[in-house]
């Protein structure tokens, strides 16, 4: 498969993703464009009062000191505008409470959210850093493509199972300009195998990223990830993340990530927008 050969960081970087001659991919197919949602041009956190949305929230998680919930936002034709996760400011207070680093805590979607979009949950995954490249403490917040059952079905790394894990999605069917370690790299039980943007080394030093995972020949989450540091300093981010040229289902697929505070309550947002309606690819 193209764009899966990985250079690896002569400054020591270990697994690090590189490469010299991959262009980015246009973050919006314009022949599967059958509605995009605007506002891309206003600052994240201008959208909370950008245009009158219908807000439909998940429950109320307790995580560390403080609370987490998900949350999607329709315009009056109920086309997705937003969707993510609301966290209070006491979930950074105390992170030496969160859970381990291989736990991924779930937080549940409204109906409405899995109506109008690919995604069934949502996880939250606390590290105080890790190789490649992401040695400092940070969240990763997972926006899953499958249920929680299946996730939780997806197996340790094994001589058995390894097919799980290097059976790629057919060509076209992920980001031309991301790329995946062989092998066991990047696999985690429980969440999937992860592919990150083949020029690493131009999000670096790290402060937030779009990763994106497979398993058994699926596409199945999109993860942007973000420091700690980053998440509590009043954060106001938007960024386009590189989209594949084919898709398994039609739906309502996001184009932008946002990280950002709410200036009334001090509540942070992670967020996905700027969704695209895409139509099911047949090859």
């Amino acid at each position: 498969m193209k764009k899966l050969i990985l250079h690896f960081c002569a400054l020591g970087i270990l697994a690090a993703f590189t490469s010299c001659s991959v262009e980015k991919n246009d973050p919006v197919n314009e022949d599967l464009n059958l509605k995009a949602s605007e506002g891309s041009s206003v600052l994240a956190s201008e959208r909370l009062n950008a245009e009158k949305l219908h807000v439909f929230k998940g429950p109320q998680v307790q995580y560390g000191e403080g609370k987490i919930r998900s949350f999607i936002s329709l315009d009056d034709d109920d086309f997705p505008v937003e969707i993510g996760f609301i966290m209070t400011k006491e979930v950074f207070d105390n992170v030496e409470i969160l859970p381990e680093f291989d736990i991924a805590t779930v937080f549940p979607l409204h109906q409405k959210a899995k109506e109008v979009t690919p995604f069934e949950h949502l996880a939250l995954k606390w590290s105080e850093g890790h190789p490649p490249a992401f040695f400092d403490p940070h969240f990763d917040f997972y926006f899953y493509m499958i249920s929680n059952e299946e996730r939780l079905s997806i197996p340790e790394y094994t001589p058995e199972t390894e097919d799980l894990f290097t059976l790629y999605p057919p060509e076209g069917y992920m980001p031309e300009d991301y790329g995946t370690p062989p092998g066991q790299g990047g696999v985690y039980p429980y969440i999937g195998k992860h592919w990150l943007p083949l020029n690493l080394p131009a999000y670096l030093p790290f402060t937030s990223i779009m990763v994106l995972g497979t398993f058994n020949g699926e596409y199945i989450f999109t993860e942007p990830m973000a420091t700690l540091d980053v998440l509590i300093s009043d954060p106001d981010i938007s960024a386009e993340f590189s989209q594949p040229e084919f898709f398994h289902e039609s739906n309502n697929y996001p184009t932008r990530y946002n990280i950002y505070e709410d200036p009334k309550t001090g509540d942070v947002y992670v967020t996905l927008s700027d969704f695209v309606a895409r139509l099911k690819s047949f090859r």
